[in-house]
This record gives structure tokens, C-alpha cells and sequence, in this order.
């Protein structure tokens, strides 16, 4: 779309990235654009699709976990720390590293959880003005179908910690993106 990418925050080396750091993704290609395009109708901002969560690093190599169409499943982040568009919110206080570590063995238990295809499609008719045909809300169980955005959302509101203001289940890319550029706890990611 030809945006500038996100403006510079705080400045972390990708090599200080902790569990539980959210990572707001835009991702190539014709679904990430709808998503965009989806958000943008919403009135929100239109420039992530995709939200990833650092879960920890092996042999120098970031893994986080992510919600995706077949399922929560492990995500070799460095693709994504790659692009000047990603933006994390590792500078969000009041997350320290037991409270890290109980969401990162929380995540664990979230893997293969199943693709949210109702909240896609109340997304979607959220974004033409329409009523949601699901209704969907969280209770505070482990759900059985999850997006990327709601998955973040679920695993910091049993944390505790502070994370987008909607219903859980109702979380996309950019509401993570506002809560994050709001708050302030955007940061630019770079090489050490």
C-alpha cells in the first residue's frame, strides 16, 4: 500500500525480545491486504494483518506462536523482525519475567487450538456495517477456536496485563497496533 513504516519508539535489539512480547505483523500477499482493507472499513488503522507473541529463543533463533488458519502453531519470527513494518510492544511495563514465563507454559497449552472462523466472518460483516451473525464472547475458559489477535488477547488478560480494550475474541491486528502506538510502547526493532 505504500505507507511509511511505523514511526521510531524505544530502541531494542531483536536479541532482547522476552515471552510474551507482541509482535503486529503485515503480512504479503491477497488475505493480509483484505485484512487490512477489513480494518480500514472498521475505521481503524489498516496497516497490520497479523499478530505474533515471542515464546523463546533456540540457538539464536526467535520461536513465537501465532494463531493462523490451521491452527496455533510455532512461527520462526526473524521473517517478521525483518520487516520495517513490524512493530512490538516490548517496551509495555508491568510485565516481569515470572509473569512472562506463566504465559509462555500458558501458550503452550493453547497449540492446535482451532482457527476462529466465526470471528473472521463477524469481522467481516462488522466491516459492512452488519450485525455480528455469531455473537461471540470469552468467558475466561480456554477457547476452542482462536485468531492471531485473540489469542494474544486471551493469554494477556489471564496474565493480567494490559491489552486492547475490546472483547478478546473481537481483537484484530489493529487493535493491538492502536493499544500498542497509544500506550507508547511501540519500539523499533533492530540488529545488535
Amino acid at each position: 500500500m505504500g505507507e511509511d513504516p511505523p514511526k521510531e519508539g524505544i530502541r531494542v535489539t531483536i536479541q532482547e525480545l522476552k515471552p510474551g512480547d507482541v509482535l503486529a505483523v503485515r503480512t504479503p500477499g491477497i488475505p493480509g491486504e483484505l485484512i487490512r482493507i477489513g480494518e480500514e472499513m472498521s475505521g481503524k488503522p489498516g496497516l497490520e494483518s497479523h499478530i505474533a507473541m515471542m515464546h523463546h529463543w533456540l540457538d539464536g533463533v526467535p520461536w513465537g506462536l501465532e494463531g493462523r488458519p490451521g491452527g496455533v502453531g510455532w512461527a520462526d519470527l526473524r521473517g517478521y523482525l525483518a520487516s520495517p513494518f513490524t512493530v512490538s510492544n516490548a517496551g509495555q511495563p508491568g510485565r516481569d519475567d515470572a509473569g512472562r514465563s506463566a504465559v509462555a507454559s500458558e501458550a503452550l497449552h493453547l497449540i492446535g487450538s482451532a482457527y476462529d472462523w466465526a470471528a473472521v466472518a463477524d469481522d467481516t460483516l462488522r466491516a459492512f456495517g452488519m450485525a455480528d451473525l455469531f455473537g461471540r464472547t470469552l468467558d475466561g475458559t480456554v477457547p476452542g477456536h482462536l485468531v492471531c489477535s485473540s489469542y494474544a488477547a486471551f493469554l494477556y488478560g489471564r496474565a493480567g496485563w494490559d491489552h486492547p480494550a475490546v472483547p478478546d475474541r473481537d481483537c484484530e491486528p489493529a487493535d493491538w497496533l492502536d493499544f500498542i502506538m497509544e500506550h507508547g510502547y511501540s519500539v523499533r526493532l533492530g540488529a545488535a
